[in-house]
């Protein structure tokens, strides 16, 4: 019956959320179809999206300032005299006037000190800038939904593996009740397998707690509302972690010199940087047109009329139009001290991006040695696994038959509870050090 409900509940939740095309009608989300829920849905998606949307009206508004600009007036006034006044053969006036007026004109740019071409190249470049931008921010997202997923994996395989252990610890204080029970053992050992127990449940409590917050973190990245997080759940198809598979997988991902070379060039995030530079550049042009002349024409015709009735006023049209040049003569200093900060914070972007570089390949360097290390642990935790479950077969056995002592067995459970989890963290650490130098390496395109 609560499988159905999940089942239900996913099933409404995808259709509503994410059109019925991300989410299968089971309530375990696999890795793949989180990647893609989290592209759709992810806040850093959604903002780096309207950031591109935002750089393409500012395009769009840096060229059509090369258009003319027209504006149309009308204007229409009363006048009531207070004083009355007279005509010169005493005929009283009429102390009510009323007047019209009207103008349309067009007024273009013919230079503007270079403003317009160095904006129109600045806001392409922002363009480009925010383009590159939102390409690497999927590859982010990519992998940082990865990161939470394995991260996810892991702890719910720690969850098993505590109640595994828990099992075996009972089991074991079973067996020992039914000794002393029958006389066969002093109550000492009763009472050391129950803290055994009692441990252990301590543990398990705090494993399926990671393994929430562990879920929490990757549905947060879905954007899926926190009250719907117990109908979700992870799951290892698609992920193939024996070590065949995954030492086949960090082969394929070992980078060469010139791999390295071409992604400093190729990698989204850097051209972004060169982009934004390049915006930078042109944007000085655009201070630096202050200093310039500018030269513009206007042109309008317009219309003038008054008379004390309304219906018989009569517009007067003329024709009008001129040229305006501007020469700056003198602001203070206010345009070089700015020019002079620009190329300032321009320098610094060239430093950043020249920082992001050695940063890539410094992080290249560590991803190589996280792999290394990663397929190394998987090994020796193989051999620490099996020695510890052979050491506990002992004990147990030679407590059986009273050769040895109850606290033999409790080290060695111990044992072999540590050696279980370090092999489980040692293949997810495996897996996640893989993913993430094939993240870096831009093998993934999302």
């Amino acid at each position: 019956m609560m499988k159905t409900f999940f089942t239900l509940l996913f099933c409404g939740f995808a259709a509503t959320a994410f059109s019925q095309q991300h989410v299968t009608g089971s309530n375990e989300i696999t890795l793949d179809q989180a990647i893609r829920i989290a592209l759709d849905s992810n806040y850093t998606t959604r903002t780096a999206a309207n950031s591109l949307t935002v750089a393409q009206y500012g395009s769009t508004k840096a060229s059509d300032n090369l258009l003319p600009t027209a504006t149309a007036t009308g204007a229409y006034g009363y006048t009531h005299n207070l004083t009355q006044e007279t005509s010169i053969i005493g005929t009283p006036l009429d102390p009510n006037s009323h007047s019209l007026r009207y103008n349309i004109g067009a007024n273009v740019n013919i230079y503007n000190g270079g403003f317009d071409a160095s904006n129109i190249r600045s806001a392409e470049y922002s363009l480009d800038a925010a383009k590159y931008n939102l390409k690497w921010v999927r590859q982010q997202v990519a992998f940082n939904v990865v990161a939470a997923y394995v991260n996810a994996l892991r702890t719910k395989e720690l969850v098993a593996t505590n109640e595994k252990t828990l099992a075996e610890y009972q089991a074991q204080l079973d067996r020992i009740n039914g000794l002393y029970s029958a006389g066969s053992v002093p109550v000492i050992q009763v009472y050391q397998q129950q803290a055994v127990v009692s441990q252990q449940e301590v543990q398990t409590i705090q494993a399926r707690n990671n393994y929430l917050n562990a879920k929490a973190d990757l549905l947060f990245l879905l954007n899926i509302a926190p009250d719907s997080y117990s109908a979700y759940d992870v799951s290892l198809n698609g992920i193939d972690t024996t070590l065949g598979a995954l030492r086949t997988m960090s082969a394929a991902v070992q980078p060469t010199p010139s791999l390295v070379n071409s992604l400093l060039d190729q990698r989204q995030d850097f051209q972004a940087q060169r982009a934004s530079i390049a915006s930078a550049q042109e944007a000085i042009g655009v201070t630096r047109s202050a200093l310039l002349p500018r030269l513009g024409a206007s042109v309008g015709l317009g219309g003038t009329g008054e008379n004390s009735d309304l219906t018989k006023v009569q517009l007067f049209h003329a024709l009008n139009g001129g040229l305006n040049l501007t020469i700056p003569l003198y602001d203070a200093a206010q345009t070089r001290l700015q020019i002079d900060i620009q190329q300032v914070q321009l320098e610094t972007d060239r430093v950043q991006l020249e920082q992001s570089e050695e940063q890539f390949r410094s992080d290249i360097a560590k991803g190589q040695n996280n792999v290394r290390a990663a397929e190394q642990a998987v090994t020796a935790t193989a051999t620490e696994l099996k020695s510890a479950e052979e050491s506990l077969r002992a004990a147990e056995e030679r407590l059986r038959v009273g050769a040895g002592i109850q606290v033999d067995v409790i080290i060695a459970e111990a044992q072999v509870q540590t050696a279980r989890t370090d092999r489980v963290n040692a293949v997810y650490n495996y897996l996640l050090a893989t993913r993430q130098l094939e993240y870096l390496l831009g093998k993934t395109n999302y």
